[in-house]
C-alpha cells in the first residue's frame, strides 16, 4: 500500500527516512520513503497510526543511485 502525503508546513522540516521501495510510472522515477521513524522522541508506538510512507519524484540518476534501505531526505 502506498500513501501519498502532501506536507503543508511553515518553517524548515527535516523529512528524512529509509527508501522502502522504488517504481517508475509514466516515465517518471519515484522513491517510496518510510517516514515512520520521524515520530517525536518519547512517542510510543502503541498508539494509533502505522507506517508513514511518502513518494518522492526524483531524477533518473538519483533513482539509479538509491537502493532499498538507503536514507533519503526531502528537499525543503
Amino acid at each position: 500500500m502506498v500513501i501519498f502525503l502532501v506536507f503543508g508546513c511553515s518553517g524548515s522540516v527535516n523529512d528524512c527516512g529509509e527508501v522502502f521501495s522504488k517504481y517508475i510510472k509514466n516515465g517518471e522515477y519515484f522513491l517510496v520513503v518510510n517516514l515512520s521513524n520521524q515520530r517525536p522522541k518519547g512517542d510510543s508506538n502503541n498508539g494509533p497510526g502505522g507506517e508513514i510512507l511518502a513518494d518522492a519524484k526524483v531524477s533518473k540518476s538519483e533513482y539509479d543511485k538509491k537502493k532499498v534501505g538507503d536514507d533519503f531526505c526531502f528537499e525543503n
